[in-house]
């Protein structure tokens, strides 16, 4: 995809994320274990007294998330940088993944579009000199965000 885009970062990850939104939205909104992990989400002493076994949804969500963080940081690592490990290339991902959960409130598809308005600050940050334009101004507004 770089070629197709003028030699930007984009891979094949965008399609992996898409899917998995589509996924995890079908998921969460559609199947029983999807039911209970809200449920447990909620209040899990209430989802623990309706039958629902908490520590076993709480392992499965945990799993779940895992799977999807490493898929994440593969593509990351295999698509972006082709095998090369670069020092400090991904040092914010993690604070940026919290503050778009946030702005998202925890819905797959608005995560998506939050997504997509990060991504756009981070890649618009360094533009913003030539406009006299502190770029730590991305900072900020993913600070007040949180």
């Amino acid at each position: 995809l770089s070629e197709l885009t003028g030699n930007s970062r984009m891979n094949i990850g965008i399609f992996f994320a898409i899917i998995a939104v589509a996924v995890i939205w079908f998921m969460l909104k559609k199947t029983t274990l999807g039911f209970e992990i809200r449920a447990v989400g909620l209040n899990p002493y209430a989802s623990e007294y309706a039958g629902i076994s908490a520590k076993r949804t709480i392992i499965l969500s945990m799993i779940i998330s895992g799977a999807l963080a490493g898929l994440g940081g593969a593509v990351e690592g295999l698509g972006t940088f082709q095998n090369v490990y670069v020092q400090g290339a991904s040092l914010a991902v993690g604070f940026n993944g919290m503050a778009v959960s946030l702005l998202a409130a925890n819905s797959p598809i608005g995560i998506l579009f939050a997504a997509f308005l990060f991504g756009v600050l981070q890649v618009g940050a360094p533009g913003m000199n030539a406009a006299q334009v502190p770029s730590e101004l991305v900072s900020i507004v993913t600070a007040s965000i949180i």
